[in-house]
């Protein structure tokens, strides 16, 4: 039986669970029968209803919650939040109860427009992949034959790569500011290997070997959860300057450590990401330095070891990233360019030949 009582209303609702065609189970709920007889009645016929329908007619945010479940049980919290996000606040909002099957790429083209009046370009072409994800679980579930945001293309527009740095000097500044240990030490970090925060927060004394200046990235964080790295490249030993390793020890010996404490915290539990960012932008302020997001301090020691000289592949190691291309596709812009360089060595080669004038 799955009819229920509501006591407080003394009204009676049903509850049943049922299977899609995904293969996915999904709960419905209706209050509000005065009677247990009206409550059983109407589910009976809900039943019946799910069962004779014609499963081609699915609204666009049943299959949407459908794709949000499946990928939910797939990949990472972080990236799934995202994902529910922009289903969430831009989809469905767009789409609702519009059959999936009756969408055109009509629709799909005034959705883009939509986009572009309330997010980037960058974030706009993000939610049209998954819009198309959303078609192409459609498609694997049979509601769909064809995927009309595939079709339609993503958005066709291009903006100018903006990304927030510091140089040295400026860094210097910030940091000459920051008065508490624990968060000095975990900026330089930040600054001089170049990790994300999660990567840094994760991080406990067993990885950090104070002997011969590495540090072992193994582990993120997601909500103060330890969780496994973005991805397989993430997974890498760096080697860290003196100062930031010293500041590294100078932490140790001030509070109580062992191997599987966290660094950044206290035992087993890492500082919030708000605390970090409250500290970041204060001490930003306090040092008059143009402001960043904390995640920017990653572009600094990227733009630090390219204004070095540093060779792409140290670069690209360094930051976890999986090949060079991923690399030189962010931080291309910042590399200087060597045309004048090869120009000037084409002008050696003939530096001495006699030059002929026509007449």
């Amino acid at each position: 039986m799955t009819v229920y009582k509501d006591k407080k209303r003394n009204t009676y609702y049903y509850s049943v669970t049922v299977e899609l065609k995904s293969g996915e189970k999904k709960r419905y709920m209706k209050r509000g029968f005065k009677t247990q007889r009206e409550a059983k009645k109407a589910e009976v016929d809900f039943l019946y209803e799910f069962e004779t329908a014609d499963e081609e007619n699915v609204t666009f945010s049943e299959v949407a919650d459908m794709y949000t479940d499946w990928y939910k049980k797939r990949r990472k919290e972080s990236s799934y939040n995202k994902t529910e996000s922009v289903v969430r606040l831009y989809l469905k909002t767009h789409f609702k109860n519009k059959l999936i099957k009756n969408i055109t790429r009509r629709d799909v083209a005034v959705l883009h427009d939509k986009l572009l009046d309330k997010l980037s370009v960058a974030s706009a072409k993000k939610a049209h992949t998954i819009l198309s994800a959303i078609f192409n679980y459609a498609i694997k579930m049979e509601y769909l034959k064809n995927n009309v945001a595939k079709e339609v293309g993503n958005i066709d527009l291009r903006e100018p790569k903006r990304m927030n740095y510091w140089q040295l000097e400026e860094f210097k500044q910030f940091i000459s500011v920051v008065d508490r240990l624990e968060y000095k030490a975990l900026f330089m970090l930040l600054f001089y290997g170049g990790m994300r925060k999660g990567e840094a927060l994760a991080l406990t004394w067993k990885d950090i070997d104070l002997d011969n200046n590495t540090v072992d990235i193994n582990k993120t964080t997601m909500k103060r959860r330890v969780t496994t790295p973005k991805n397989e490249s993430s997974v890498r030993k760096i080697q860290m300057p003196s100062h930031t390793i010293n500041l590294l020890a100078e932490l140790k010996i001030s509070k109580f450590s062992k191997p599987d404490y966290v660094v950044f915290g206290e035992f087993y539990d890492s500082l919030s990401d708000t605390s970090v960012n409250r500290y970041f932008d204060r001490y930003i302020e306090k040092a008059e330095v143009t402001k960043i997001r904390l995640h920017d301090l990653r572009h600094s020691h990227a733009s630090y070891l390219i204004n070095a000289g540093n060779d792409i592949q140290i670069v690209s190691k360094r930051l976890g990233h999986a090949n060079t291309s991923t690399t030189l596709d962010i931080y291309a812009h910042l590399y200087p360019s060597k045309e004048k360089e090869a120009i000037s060595q084409m002008e050696d080669d003939f530096k001495l030949a006699k030059v002929y004038k026509i007449k």
